[in-house]
């Protein structure tokens, strides 16, 4: 464990500096602990909220300088303390540092820091001073003694993160104040060109994701949080409207070839980031579509067909080769794939089989039973489906939410929806939820399915039992338990279970060995599987999760590949390691020891929290969040149109305009890591 040598974090101050070394105390901020690179170890942070000295040799003073250097340099120029004070802060650093400083610096270090924090009108102008005001106050004889001494010092390098409660709690980090800022200002293909650093699919995550930064949006606690989620869609919309086509640079045909198995969003992403390094790179997709479960899974009224080929057409503009209608495993060997010479493999084979009920007769094979995965995939190859008569939907994630909608819009004469706990812990975005209601749904809640019930091989009835929840179980929900002798039949043309997905590993049979879920095994930080040349990502790794993090798991294996590809070891971005670092220091985040909810073994399970719960956040007026126009009920279920409209551009500059741009900076000094750490064995997600 670390030793503390000092810490000003949250105004708390630790000073074990005249401590022996051996009776120091260790750090509190287990992330600290964690090594930032494989050949890098963690010696000091410094952000927001103070700074932490983990080695004596750290120079708090260098860090001050290149901490107030980087705040200057994402300033948004709006107020003079901010867009001033930074810089002179820098200035007046660097001139102590280069031997020419004053003890009156020290005092006029003071003034401009105070002064910004007073009168900044963002948090990052609020916040930017605070470890630099606490390195005077603190270290101030070092200060001193660096004054009079009047000898140059050497500067150091360090690794920043910039990020906010929203980039934080996002998958792929993305930089949310700044693109929101674009947009604000109308620069919108600004705004797009900062989105496709993190996603390659802005229209398509505009529309479908679950928009976690939203949770985290300290606007939230003012009045409502910005919508995130519908300002990427209006940039990526408006690109569109243009006629805009992204300038991208191409591959290099000299580079190592990449194979990627599976066009889904991870797939995708990962082929998109490896072709912008220059890799000629393959996707081999057993579909006869590109995009995965959001080609497949996810119906055109959430998700027009065009927005996401369009989309898919841009990745094959950077270089990337889609190759159709071929399953690895069956169409092609991976051993194949070696020989016609690619040097790494991404696997990113989604989860694209439907989780059993357990019921009686699932299996029997009776007409009517549609697995919900299965339906959504037929429906969106435009393939024959179901669509007269009385269905149950079984599930409360959004796919049953998608099914039931779809349902509707089928023609089905009834839709109902059986849910097996209450309505507060369904699963699904609670606009679905909202809106399958408001379509015509109904909710069956408290209650699970024991039985099909069939007639010369059709479905023609469901036993159901009612539920009472108990206490709760591993995913914090109540546990459902049944009500004995409360079973009762339901008449029914058509049952849609939907209540997960499982992975299909047939395509790696005899390459890698699944887990006990299974899944595919990488390890830890790098997305490489047992075989160093193969890496996967996206649901095949950690279950059914959502399209976004699937997307950022492409990002960081086509990282992580590069790196292998020139012979280095095999990691994730820097941003991500400091983004994460960040989660556990700052005051947005609850630590527990253990993993990661999904059963992932893991040092520490992050939870990014909103705010602080007294936090003041400096704005007295509200605004309302913008309505998204929206098809009405009575049309939008007569066909497959789109239901959301999106945002006019007069909407959009109003909605981005109540950010408050709450940056985040943090600053990190490395320190080479012992021999040992280098020797510790991988651990497995």
């Amino acid at each position: 464990m670390a030793k503390l040598v000092f810490s000003s974090w949250g105004n708390e101050i630790i000073d074990n500096r005249n401590v022996p070394a051996d009776q120091r105390t260790e750090a509190n901020q287990p992330s600290i602990l964690l090594d930032f690179d494989p050949s890098s170890q963690v010696a000091a942070f410094m952000g927001w909220n103070g700074f932490i000295v983990l080695d004596e040799t750290a120079n708090v003073i260098d860090m001050a300088r290149a901490y107030a250097e980087a705040a200057s340099q994402v300033t948004c120029n709006r107020c003079t303390s901010c867009r001033i004070g930074g810089a002179v802060l820098a200035q007046i650093l660097n001139r102590i540092l280069d031997g020419d400083g004053e003890e009156e610096d020290l005092t006029n270090l003071e003034y401009v820091g105070e002064t910004m924090k007073r009168n900044s009108m963002c948090t990052l102008g609020e916040t930017a001073a605070i470890p630099v005001l606490d390195t005077v106050k603190h270290y101030r004889q070092a200060y001193l003694d660096l004054i009079r001494n009047r000898e140059p010092v050497e500067r150091g390098e360090y690794k920043i993160a910039y990020t906010a409660p929203c980039a934080a709690a996002c998958p792929a980090h993305l930089d949310i104040p700044g693109y929101v800022e674009h947009i604000k200002h109308r620069r919108d293909q600004d705004c797009l060109d900062v989105v496709r650093e993190g996603v390659c699919l802005p229209g398509v995550i505009g529309r479908v994701c679950v928009h976690p930064c939203e949770e985290a949006c300290r606007r939230g606690k003012l009045d409502y949080p910005i919508s995130i989620c519908r300002l990427k869609r209006f940039a990526a919309d408006d690109e569109v409207s243009r006629g805009y086509w992204p300038k991208l640079p191409g591959v290099d045909p000299a580079k190592p070839k990449a194979a990627i198995i599976g066009g889904g969003p991870a797939g995708l992403s990962c082929a998109w980031n490896l072709a912008l390094m220059g890799y000629p790179t393959t996707i081999f997709e057993a579909l006869p579509v590109a995009g995965g479960m959001a080609a497949v899974g996810i119906p055109p009224y959430r998700l027009p067909k065009d927005v996401l080929q369009h989309e898919v057409d841009i990745v094959k503009s950077a270089g990337v080769e889609i190759v159709l209608n071929t399953r690895i495993g069956k169409d092609l060997l991976v051993q194949d794939l070696w020989d016609r010479g690619y040097k790494a493999i991404f696997v990113g084979i989604g989860a694209h089989s439907s989780s059993k009920m357990g019921v009686e007769g699932e299996d029997a094979g009776y007409e009517g039973f549609w697995p919900g995965v299965e339906f959504l995939r037929e429906l969106n190859l435009n393939r024959p489906v179901p669509n007269k008569g009385k269905v149950v939907i079984v599930g409360g994630g959004n796919v049953a939410m998608d099914c039931a909608r779809s349902s509707l819009r089928l023609g089905f004469d009834q839709v109902h929806l059986v849910y097996r706990r209450s309505r507060a812990e369904m699963p699904a975005n609670p606009e679905e939820i909202e809106d399958a209601e408001h379509e015509g749904v109904v909710f069956h809640f408290l209650t699970n399915p024991t039985r099909l019930i069939a007639k010369d091989g059709k479905v023609v009835g469901l036993e159901l039992i009612k539920m009472e929840l108990g206490e709760p179980d591993a995913s914090g929900r109540r546990r459902p338990i049944p009500v004995k002798g409360s079973e009762y039949i339901m008449d029914v043309d058509v049952v849609i279970p939907a209540i997960g997905q499982v992975i299909d590993f047939s395509p790696l049979e005899g390459v890698l060995e699944p887990t006990r879920r299974g899944t595919v095994p990488v390890k830890r930080g790098s997305h490489q599987t047992s075989n160093e040349a193969i890496f996967a990502g996206g649901d095949c790794v950690t279950g059914p999760t959502t399209l976004i993090e699937a997307l950022s798991a492409g990002n960081q294996a086509a990282y992580a590949i590069d790196r292998y590809l020139r012979g280095e070891p095999a990691d994730r971005p820097d941003d991500y390691k400091g983004q994460d670092l960040v989660r556990c220091v700052g005051p947005y985040t609850t630590l527990e020891e253990g993993g990661d909810g999904r059963g992932r073994p893991g040092l520490h399970h992050l939870e990014v929290e909103r705010y602080e719960p007294d936090e003041d956040v400096g704005v007295e007026a509200q605004r309302p969040r913008q309505a998204m126009p929206v098809l009405p009920v009575e049309e939008r279920v007569k066909s497959f149109a789109e239901v959301e409209l999106g945002f006019p551009p007069e909407t959009a500059v109003r909605e981005a305009e109540r950010c408050l741009r709450c940056y985040r900076l943090a600053l990190v000094a490395v320190k080479p890591a012992p021999v040992e750490a280098e020797k510790r064995e991988a651990v497995k997600v």
